[in-house]
């Protein structure tokens, strides 16, 4: 018997679907406000479909566009959480681009620049050196 897609999911079935680890839902929910699952008398973990939306939303942001925690976790702030739910995605890869200007450099430029502070670090000592 399959349950109905309305219904409230457990961790373990969520973890199934999204494909990753329970103890990484926990991590988020830790780390995003914004996961609120509902819990039981027992207080096990129960998913609303709302839920899961918002978690495959952070997920497709961490694992496929390569956003760190603190990149959405300043989205979330800066827009609404319903950025990220299924019926929104459409508009996400938008707010993503506007947030991605602002991201820094990319990893190629980065290392460039890294090489060039480096190299900037040895002249400095360079000339400490000379005037010694």
């Amino acid at each position: 018997m399959t349950k109905s897609p309305e219904a409230f999911k457990s961790i373990r079935e969520v973890a199934e679907i999204l494909q990753v680890d329970t103890h990484v839902l926990r991590f988020w929910e830790g780390k995003f406000k914004q996961i609120q699952p509902m819990k039981n008398a027992s207080g096990r973990r129960l998913y609303r479909p709302d839920d899961i939306a918002l978690i495959e939303g952070i997920k497709h942001l961490l694992h496929n566009k390569g956003m760190t925690i603190k990149g959405v976790q300043k989205l979330l702030k800066e827009k609404d959480a319903s950025v990220l739910l299924r019926s929104d995605a459409s508009g996400l890869d938008s707010v993503i681009a506007s947030d991605e200007e602002h991201a820094g450099p990319d990893p190629k430029t980065k290392m460039a620049l890294q090489n060039i502070r480096e190299t900037l670090e040895k002249a400095k000592l360079l000339l400490k050196t000379d005037e010694t």
